[in-house]
């Protein structure tokens, strides 16, 4: 590779997020690149390696589940992120669906997290809802497959078997469905209570390179906000109890402090605000802050553990490391007596 020929770029598939998308995106950036080709991230590192090209772009999710890097690669950055929320396809908002409606999703977390917005709706699995209904699998319905779930979960919509079901954002454009949907988003309104954390690593692309890659050729394609919340839910995640992963939410945000400050107000919450404004009204900083949240919700959605910290930009590492050692003594305390380890 030298710096006048056109980068080589491998995306890896996933259903994770989309990467035909966020890879359609870089043609707005004054960067020369070629796609390749690769049908599997284990067919990608092996490109990297061989210098059949020079980055490759993954799903975080994937990444952070297979552990480790192989020797000689090394994470470049990340691409800004897009698409980390669920979205609830129905007719009615989640606050209007009908009492005791039926709502599918394949998450175990969103599953929770509707549960505890709506305590009286029925919110199921695709198994759960075939074993109540005492209905036989169809043969295209696959478990592990999200786009054979969508297919399923839309005719049992229109047949109105069903009030609804949830999916990622993303996975809702690519199906081309022209149906109303609804975000599921981690700002709660004046009048509600409850938010919908995203999935860990939910909408982060990864940038992988050969070790040694000059990140500056290609500064202008990657953000700052993706990699802090990168690196934030990778510290947490990896002090976490396995048996829990699937079940938390996790949030890393770059905000400002005006908006900070706003949003304190609309929830009387005096503690952030104090942190942010001096007695005489004034700000006390404008710099970039970094709002990371985490939460664990049992099973069905009566209870929540949830810890939040506002870090200055360049203490991110040491506060989320601080965050995860009290996360993990307060998650003891909380499951003893068995509330959020169920399935």
């Amino acid at each position: 590779m030298s710096e006048d020929e056109p980068l080589l770029i491998a995306r890896a598939p996933t259903d994770s997020v989309d990467l035909l998308g966020a890879f359609a995106g870089l043609d707005n950036i004054d960067i020369e690149f070629t796609e390749v080709s690769t049908n599997s991230l284990n067919e990608g590192f092996e490109k990297l390696q061989n210098g059949e090209t020079d980055l490759l772009l993954a799903a975080a999710k994937d990444i952070s589940e297979m552990g480790e890097l192989e020797q000689g690669l090394m994470i470049v950055g990340a691409l800004p992120l897009r698409d980390w929320n669920y979205v609830l396809v129905s007719e009615n908002r989640p606050n209007h669906l009908p009492k005791n409606g039926i709502v599918l999703c394949q998450n175990q977390l969103v599953r929770r997290q509707l549960r505890r917005f709506r305590p009286d709706a029925r919110v199921r699995s695709p198994k759960a809802h075939l074993g109540i209904t005492e209905t036989e699998k169809p043969e295209s319905l696959d478990y592990d497959d999200i786009y054979s779930f969508v297919n399923w979960a839309e005719e049992l919509r229109q047949s109105e078997e069903i009030d609804g079901y949830a999916i990622p954002r993303h996975t809702h454009r690519l199906a081309g469905f022209k149906t109303r949907r609804h975000a599921l988003t981690q700002d709660a309104t004046e009048d509600e209570l409850f938010r919908f954390l995203p999935l860990p690593h939910a909408g982060t692309i990864i940038v992988i390179g050969r070790t040694g890659f000059p990140r500056t050729r290609i500064s202008a394609m990657l953000d700052q906000e993706a990699e802090t919340s990168w690196q934030v839910n990778e510290i947490l995640l990896k002090n976490m109890n396995s048996d829990i992963k699937n079940k938390v939410g996790i949030l890393a945000r770059h905000r400002q402090p005006g908006t900070l400050i706003r949003e304190a107000e609309l929830k009387r919450d005096l503690l952030t605000r104090n942190v942010l404004v001096d007695p005489e009204g004034e700000l006390t900083t404008d710099e970039v802050k970094v709002d990371i949240q985490i939460e664990l919700v049992s099973h069905r959605g009566n209870a929540t553990i949830s810890m939040q910290r506002i870090a200055d930009l360049q203490d991110t590492t040491v506060v989320t490391n601080f965050l995860s050692d009290e996360w993990s003594n307060l998650v003891k305390l909380g499951t003893r007596e068995g509330k959020f380890l169920d399935v």
